[in-house]
């Protein structure tokens, strides 16, 4: 029994070897997937803006003095206010800034002056960074009259009682977002590729009329079953491995707190749960194309669903504690970057090993039941 177990992994092992562009896939995503997408950033880098000035006042140039790179490029200098609404519905420009008549005259005699910012509302999340840059750049403005106008020199504003903000970053203490992209999209691929490769690796069989073969043999039904469900989660292990070892950590910095020995055995429950929905699958699917679509019709609300909890509808909370997905990157965060030991995140490797266990019998029941 056990040596036709070994023939068939092995089997396994020479199909996945010989299929040259599913191998390259594999590598490609535990290596240049998850790097490139650390290249994207949430922060704002030389944002266009349009700038309608109408004053033309030394106090205006001192406020656009700041509005300078790295965070804003001023690329227009709009003299018509039609030129405004032009510019934004193009995607010219994402914000512009607008000094009314009298701006540096109010300034000038200790009145109150007002400027306009118009943003691109398209792109809210780019925006709402743009304006905090901007705001912030207002109140330092701000803090300069008080010492040019009101002749408050900068020791006595800094002994000016105030509420003070002081802010810390735990586990993450240069907010480097490039660590949550890289994270997410490991955690994404290694999802994607293992409810793939042991989907596909059953609908190849029945496609190319080899099932039919083995289930003439002596072979049992879960011995078929074993065979591809071992091999193909070896295969994540090592995509696994060769992510941490040449991508997340010495390519991104990504640092490691925690036990990786703990994350490796939590990354094989997971494979366990996920290769119960990648034998589900392959009893639904007849082609490769079916088992492509039924995957992302899994895969898409899962990843959508696999965040942090707070700020979402009730119902979808419910629908986010369902989610494997959610649990795996709990653990990951915590082991990486919280150093959080195995007995401190029992609770979400005893959850992870319950969905697994479930979703597996689930999927294995299916399995036995189409190819009896």
């Amino acid at each position: 029994m056990f040596f036709r177990l070994f023939l068939l992994i092995k089997k396994e092992f020479l199909q996945f070897s010989r299929n040259i562009p599913l191998l390259i896939i594999v590598l490609y995503g535990a290596t240049l997937d998850i790097h490139s997408s650390g290249e994207v950033s949430m922060d704002i880098r030389n944002y266009p803006i349009a700038v309608y000035d109408l004053d033309h006042s030394q106090q205006t140039r001192d406020v656009l003095n700041k509005l300078r790179r790295p965070f804003f490029k001023i690329t227009h200098v709009i003299n018509q206010e039609n030129d405004i609404t032009d510019l934004i519905e193009r995607g010219v420009v994402s914000v512009v800034v607008v000094f009314p008549e009298g701006f540096g005259k109010k300034i000038d005699s200790y009145k109150t002056a007002q400027m306009q910012v118009i943003l691109d509302g398209s792109n809210s999340n780019s925006s709402q960074l743009a304006l905090g840059y901007i705001d912030n750049i207002v109140n330092e403005y701000n803090g300069d009259i008080l010492v040019s106008k009101w002749q408050v020199s900068n020791i006595t504003k800094d002994i000016v009682p105030y509420l003070g903000l002081r802010q810390r970053y735990l586990f993450n203490p240069n907010i480097i977002d490039r660590w949550t992209f890289c994270f997410q999209e490991f955690f994404m691929i290694i999802t994607l590729i293992g409810v793939l490769l042991t989907a596909t690796a059953m609908v190849n069989e029945k496609q190319f009329g080899t099932i039919e073969q083995l289930m003439v043999t002596p072979l049992r039904t879960w011995e078929i079953m074993t065979a591809k469900v071992v091999s193909m989660m070896a295969v994540l292990f090592v995509a696994t491995f060769i992510a941490i070892f040449t991508t997340l950590l010495p390519m991104e910095g990504i640092p490691l707190l925690g036990n990786i020995w703990a994350f490796f055995l939590v990354s094989l429950l997971y494979f366990f749960a996920i290769a119960g929905i990648g034998l589900f699958i392959s009893t639904i699917s007849n082609n490769l194309s079916e088992t492509i679509l039924f995957s992302y019709l899994i895969l898409v609300p899962m990843m959508f669903l696999s965040g942090k909890i707070d700020g979402v509808a009730p119902w979808m909370q419910m629908l986010m504690k369902i989610s494997p997905l959610k649990y795996y990157m709990d653990f990951g965060y915590g082991i990486f970057l919280k150093g959080n030991s195995l007995f401190l995140m029992w609770k979400e490797a005893l959850i992870l090993f319950v969905f697994g266990a479930v979703i597996f019998s689930a999927g294995a029941y299916r399995f036995r039941k189409v190819f009896r």
